[in-house]
């Protein structure tokens, strides 16, 4: 039996006070994370928002299974603060284009209540039209889903959703508690309890995981009477095989007992802002960096730099080498070898191995 096959769905059994110390300890780290990018001034805070949801979007949909260009969603983002001016080679990109469109509207919609038509909006942002796909976009779906894995003749059912004509009605449910029921409920049991009963209703044919996630990034943001900085998908990512064993673990459940769920997603959201602290250090480190480097690097060089930042605090996997300098710089091999050696020199980069495999990481700061 399906947990909304139970008689007493959606009635969930949950322990709200076990859940305190999580929810002090976010409402306690968003305060310090709002002051970290209050200092940065209008134009630093723009960009950290942008390099936070470029975080997000990339993750959210790497959670299934869809690697996006990273420059892609960086240029849409940009793009919708006016800060890219015409067509560039990425202009494309429809997945990039929206997901980069999702990050913004959930932010920029945090304070209205959730409607089917938002929630239709935001799915069609998730799933771009494309003539090989079946899915509905904007719609609820009309036919039944189940999560299965295996291959023909040994499949094996994860999950199966209600039927298709049930949705109406569990959603208009499940908006009625959002909206009105839930709103004094503590921000990180809300959205727990909302992203699990979004998904388990699955009313969409594709790109439930993306607005179930980002349906939890606005119960947060409301908690917080300012759009979220967390970076929950990301969090997410990071621990995809507890996410998923925390759903199989509810739906074991024969009395819709999701403690065990919360307990995983009330962590990942703690740990979703000491994500983004750590993004807002890099970015600060960046900003550090050029400040302390610029007048000492020439324009290849800063080329080089500027592309090895845009990787994120992960770092350019494998990092830099006199191959990748010289197709991102344009210059003959003795041109890399020495800007390297100078920004090595500058104490801008940092050396690892020698000879062919001598590989280039940003310097620690030293401020």
């Amino acid at each position: 039996m399906w947990a909304w096959e139970h008689p007493d769905w959606p009635k969930f059994v949950i322990d709200e006070g076990a859940f305190v110390g999580r929810t002090d300890a976010f409402h306690r780290t968003a305060e310090r994370l709002f002051g970290n990018v209050e200092i940065m001034g209008d134009e630093g805070r723009t960009d950290t928002e942008i390099e936070l949801m470029l975080t997000e979007a990339i993750a959210t949909s790497a959670i299934e299974g869809e690697n996006l260009d990273r420059d892609s969603v960086r240029s849409s983002l940009l793009a919708h603060f006016g800060k890219l001016v015409g067509k560039t080679k990425t202009s494309g990109d429809l997945k990039a284009a929206g997901a980069a469109s999702l990050m913004v509207d959930v932010r920029g919609k945090w304070d209205r209540p959730l409607t089917h038509e938002m929630l239709g909006a935001w799915q069609s942002m998730a799933i771009p039209e494309k003539l090989s796909s079946m899915a509905t976009r904007g719609a609820y779906r009309e036919d039944a889903v189940r999560v299965v894995s295996g291959y023909p003749g040994n499949y094996r059912v994860h999950y199966e959703a209600p039927p298709a004509n049930r949705v109406p009605d569990e959603m208009e449910r499940f908006l009625e508690w959002y909206n009105v029921d839930s709103v004094d409920m503590a921000g990180p049991v809300r959205a727990s309890i909302a992203h699990l009963w979004f998904e388990r209703i699955h009313p969409f044919d594709d790109g439930n995981g993306r607005v179930g996630r980002a349906v939890s990034d606005h119960a947060l943001s409301q908690a917080l009477d300012r759009p979220t900085l967390a970076c929950l998908a990301t969090a997410i990512d990071e621990t995809r095989k507890p996410y998923y064993k925390a759903f199989e673990s509810f739906d074991r459940s024969e009395r819709l007992d999701m403690n065990s769920f919360a307990d995983y997603f009330t962590d990942a959201i703690v740990r979703a802002q000491e994500i983004a602290r750590a993004e807002i250090g890099f970015i600060l480190e960046k900003s550090r960096f050029f400040d302390r480097h610029r007048d000492a690097m020439n324009e290849r060089q800063t080329r080089a730099m500027e592309r090895m930042f845009r990787e994120g605090r992960r770092g350019f996997a494998g990092g830099m080498t006199a191959k990748k300098y010289m197709a991102i710089t344009k210059c003959p091999p003795a041109t890399a070898t020495r800007d390297m050696s100078a920004l090595v020199a500058m104490g801008a980069l940092i050396s690892k191995g020698g000879g062919r495999s001598t590989r280039y990481e940003i310097a620690p700061s030293r401020w």
